[in-house]
């Protein structure tokens, strides 16, 4: 019990994750959807842009969404640069392209974690690529984003909200 004590205090999860502070998503708690999604169909929604508050540098290991619904499948999440998606995208339909530049033939750097300076907007951005395979009846909600500081681990929660809408 005393352990349980502890953890909260500090912060950390079990698995040695603490709950970060360091960021701030310009442009999160506003929902962005699609009012008539298809099954079958991709679509892919921006996470906020992130800004270091915080006094050392970070990097940015891996992104995700908190509450899938039944009906959605995540296929994963590309990370994009605000220089060759026109701007921060915030929202992408894989089968019209609709929302900008085919996203499927702009640079993914997904694959390797990136670095935020202090008191710096991110040029980067993640998206959660989206397939949904049946009626949705709920939104996607909860960005999760994941990041080492100083040797230490972090999961921070930013509020966002994805809409599947089917009518």
């Amino acid at each position: 019990m005393v352990l349980i004590l502890l953890l909260g205090v500090t912060g950390c999860s079990a698995n040695g994750i603490e709950t970060g502070t360091a960021l701030l998503g310009e442009g999160s708690g506003m929902v962005i959807g699609y009012p008539n999604a298809k099954i079958g169909r991709n679509y892919r929604f921006a996470f906020p842009l992130l800004k270091n508050k915080s006094k050392e540098s970070i990097s940015i290991t891996r992104f995700r969404v908190a509450s899938v619904p039944p009906g959605v499948k995540v296929v994963g999440y590309p990370v994009y640069s605000v220089y060759h998606t026109s701007g921060h995208q915030l929202a992408y339909d894989d089968s019209s392209h609709e929302g900008g530049p085919e996203l499927d033939k702009t640079p993914n750097y997904a694959a390797h974690p990136y670095t935020i300076k202090p008191g710096v907007l991110s040029d980067k951005y993640a998206m959660v690529h989206l397939h949904v395979t049946g009626k949705i009846s709920q939104h996607i909600k909860g960005c999760e984003v994941y990041y080492t500081q100083d040797g230490r681990s972090y999961r921070q929660s930013l509020n966002c909200e994805f809409a599947l809408d089917m009518k």
